[in-house]
């Protein structure tokens, strides 16, 4: 799909999309600056092969140097799947006991250019709410590994009952992220909290709200990031709110004036209102606090093969 056709269904469909009046943007506080800063290094640790295809029991790592905070704390592999399924939808489940946490982290796409160019979104219904509906892609991404993946997350949470619950990812990992932790939350885990950076959008509006109104939801997006624009808003996609827009340019330190927090499934003020995405734009994808898929190997094909 070339870009001068994504360009002319965005600039026909966009100005009739558009938010009734400007949402405000609310500050971020210092406090919850860290938690993102540590949190996205559990999602860039997904991207590495010795975390998704190791061995239950080692210690998490990053061959790219971008989970110090990780790497430092008490933490093991408690489960990891990877290179089972048609969608090789790969993450891990950890348990760090330094800070009493239970991670399930899915692993971004190797294949994420393509898809960029990529105008096929089916829609499916994820059985989650009345009229929802989420991307065909990206729900069965979680669908064929969820009866293992739920029960191992159930053990390791019994074993664990004084741990919060955090589901993680970039990219593609985002987006099977979002899904997935909208389901668990259904199944026993109301409180289970999403750290989701640079997803695309997965949901209508009906299964958005039904997110949203969920809770516990911090979406990040970065400057003109070209895949949280992705789908579509004229194929009917919106994104979960809030949106955490960071401002900063690429591989520096980000602080609490880089982020703006914006309300709304649709918001012209963030990064959906920096244009129409292009593979230009697509170095700002890497960038969320660290090198978020620095751990990515050489190549981008639809599926790995070891």
């Amino acid at each position: 799909m070339r870009f001068s056709i994504l360009a002319t269904l965005f600039a026909a469909i966009a100005p009739g999309l558009a938010v009734p009046s400007p949402l405000k943007a609310r500050d971020v506080p210092s406090d919850e600056l860290s938690q993102f800063k540590f949190w996205v290094q559990y999602a860039a640790a997904s991207y590495c092969e010795a975390n998704y295809a190791g061995q239950v029991g080692t210690k998490l790592a990053c061959s790219a140097g971008n989970c110090p905070q990780v790497e430092a704390a008490d933490t093991k592999i408690a489960f990891d799947f990877s290179n089972t399924t048609a969608t090789d939808t790969a993450g891990y489940i950890a348990v760090d006991s330094t800070n009493k946490a239970v991670i399930l982290a899915f692993r971004g796409s190797y294949s994420v250019r393509n898809w960029i160019a990529d105008v096929e979104f089916p829609y499916t219904d994820p059985g989650l709410c009345d009229s929802c509906e989420a991307e065909f892609g990206f729900w069965n991404s979680w669908a064929v590994v969820r009866d293992d993946v739920l029960k191992n997350l159930n053990e390791v949470v019994t074993a664990n009952s004084d741990y919060e619950l955090v589901v993680v990812g970039h990219s593609l990992g985002a987006g099977i992220a979002t899904l997935a932790a909208a389901d668990i939350r259904g199944r026993g885990h109301p409180s289970a909290k999403l750290y989701a950076y640079a997803s695309p959008r997965v949901a209508n509006l009906a299964l958005a709200k039904f997110i949203t109104d969920q809770g516990n939801n911090y979406r990040f997006t970065h400057t003109n990031d070209p895949v949280p624009k992705l789908p579509l808003i004229a194929m009917g996609y919106v994104h979960v709110s809030p949106e955490y827009y960071i401002t900063s340019g690429n591989n520096v330190t980000v602080t609490t004036g880089d982020i703006e927090v914006l309300d709304g499934d649709i918001n012209w003020q963030g990064n959906t209102g920096t244009g129409v995405p292009t593979i230009e734009a697509f170095s700002a994808h890497h960038w969320y606090f660290e090198r978020a898929d620095g751990c990515i190997g050489a190549g981008t094909p639809w599926k790995r093969s070891y």
